[in-house]
């Protein structure tokens, strides 16, 4: 019994020291891309017209390290699906496989405009899916 309680705590210590391994994919973005808290704030209100391209960066970052956008930009619908409200993923799959075939003119502005594409019909998705 004593060899279970052992193991118990030497694992629990172990979780403990890993968890600040753990990366915040939204502030390592933000300091990969230098995006301004302007930009950011402006686009979690809706304004997808500013033309930043560290902006676009970052939402490229963002959904890659989330697994939503391989290294060509192409999005697995699959895995976008999956940080979605699931109020939102059953009418989300048609739309992500619109928006994907929407041209960009590198990878940052191609992650861009399938953000831009998916919010104008799901605005809320703003305020559901932590971005900042």
């Amino acid at each position: 019994m004593f060899g279970y309680r052992s193991f118990f705590w030497v694992l629990t210590a172990i979780l403990i020291l890993l968890e600040p391994v753990v990366t915040d994919i939204r502030r390592d973005c933000r300091k990969e891309t230098g995006v301004s808290w302007v930009a950011l704030r402006r686009m979690k209100s809706g304004d997808f017209e500013q033309n930043d391209p560290r902006l676009k960066c970052y939402l490229k970052c963002f959904m890659a390290r989330n697994g939503i956008l391989d290294g060509n930009a192409e999005i697995d619908v699959q895995r976008a699906l999956r940080h979605l409200p699931r109020s939102l993923q059953h009418s989300s799959k048609k739309l992500f496989n619109e928006c994907k075939s929407i041209p960009g003119t590198d990878h940052c502005d191609k992650a861009f405009q399938i953000v831009k594409c998916y919010v104008k019909y799901h605005p809320e998705i703003l305020h559901s899916v932590p971005f900042l």
